[in-house]
């Protein structure tokens, strides 16, 4: 049994793909953006949010955080206003 205070593990559908992803954005001292995927996202049960888990310790103590369609790929040649986290 848990407390109201715990959460379950809820994992993702086996075969499901995300519908979004998270990305770590970070500026080069050149000024170009560096993206680290985070993880994808998945609606929650109850389909108010998004859930997903971390693939890699994150060390960075800046950067921006932006979420995508899981579509999105940063290194596609055709970029958008919308693709641009600024």
């Amino acid at each position: 049994m848990t407390d109201a205070t715990q959460t379950q593990p809820q994992d993702k559908p086996s075969g499901t793909r995300p519908k979004f992803r998270a990305w770590l954005v970070q500026d080069t001292p050149e000024g170009e953006p560096h993206w680290t995927e985070l993880s994808g996202l998945w609606p929650t049960k109850s389909g108010k949010g998004f859930k997903g888990n971390l693939r890699t310790p994150i060390a960075a103590t800046e950067g921006r955080l932006v979420i995508l369609p899981a579509t999105f790929n940063p290194h596609s040649e055709e970029k958008s206003d919308e693709t641009d986290p600024r």
